[in-house]
C-alpha cells in the first residue's frame, strides 16, 4: 500500500498542510450566497494555505456564483477594471463620485454599487474612451491609459478567399486575399483606420481536357 505524503507547512516548517475546505459568504441582492473554496490546513500550526492548483477552481467556483447576481457586478469585475489602469482605490472612487472607501468595500462586496454606479461601471469596462472621459471630467490620471492604447492598436490579420471563373473556357483561377489593418488613438476616441492588401497567390489546378473528353489532363497555371 503506497503511503500518502503531504507538503510541508511554509509557515512551521514542522508540520504537514492536508486538504480542507473553507466558505465564503457573498450577499447579493440581500440574499446569502455560499461559496466552498479549497485550501490546506498544517496540521501542527493550523496555518492555512492555498496551493495553486486549489486557487485555480476557487477561480472556477467564484466565477459560478455570477447566476445568483442579476445586473449586479463581481468584486473581482470591479477589482479587475481598476487594475486595468492603473487606479488606486482613492482614484477609483473620485472619478465615480463615491466615497473615499467606496471600491475597498465594492471589491470585497461588503456593500454593492447602486444601479446607477453599476450602470457606469458597466460602461467603463465595455469602453476605454467611457474611462478615459470619466476620467478627465474628475481630473484623474489613468497611469496605464498608453498601455491601453497599444492593447487597442493590436488588430488580427485575417484571410480572404475569393474563387471566380475565368475568362478562359474551362480554367478556373483561384486568388487570395490578405486583409492587414492598424488602428490609432486619437485623442480621447479610439479610430480604427483600415488599409487593406489584395495579395493573389498562384495556384496550378489540373483539370480535363475538353478535345478528349476526359482521359487526358492537363495544367492550368492561375496567376
Amino acid at each position: 500500500m503506497i503511503k500518502q505524503t503531504f507538503p510541508t507547512c511554509p509557515a512551521c516548517r514542522s508540520g504537514h498542510l492536508h486538504p480542507a475546505e473553507r466558505v465564503r459568504t457573498f450577499s447579493p441582492h440581500g440574499k446569502t450566497v455560499e461559496v466552498q473554496l479549497l485550501t490546506s490546513r498544517c496540521d501542527q500550526c493550523g496555518e492555512e494555505t492555498t496551493r495553486a492548483a486549489q486557487q485555480k477552481e476557487n477561480l472556477v467556483r467564484l466565477a459560478a456564483r455570477k447566476a445568483h447576481y442579476g445586473g449586479l457586478l463581481l468584486g473581482e469585475d470591479i477589482l479587475a477594471l481598476r487594475k486595468r489602469y492603473g487606479l488606486t482605490q482613492q482614484d477609483a472612487s473620485k472619478i465615480f463620485g463615491k466615497g473615499i472607501i467606496a471600491f475597498s468595500r465594492y471589491e470585497n462586496e461588503v456593500t454593492y454599487p447602486d444601479d446607477s454606479t453599476t450602470l457606469l461601471l458597466q460602461l467603463a469596462i465595455e469602453s476605454p474612451s467611457v474611462m478615459k472621459s470619466l476620467a478627465d471630467k474628475a481630473n484623474i490620471e489613468l497611469p496605464l491609459w498608453a498601455a491601453r492604447c497599444e492593447d487597442e492598436q493590436r488588430v488580427k490579420v485575417r484571410p480572404l478567399t475569393k474563387v471566380y471563373d475565368a475568362a478562359q473556357a474551362g480554367s478556373r483561377h483561384q486568388e487570395r486575399y490578405v486583409a492587414s489593418g492598424s488602428s490609432a488613438a486619437l485623442g480621447n476616441n479610439f479610430a480604427k483606420a483600415w488599409s487593406v492588401h489584395l495579395v493573389p497567390t498562384r495556384q496550378t489546378l489540373t483539370l480535363p481536357d475538353a478535345s478528349n473528353e476526359g482521359r487526358m489532363t492537363r495544367k492550368v497555371s492561375a496567376s
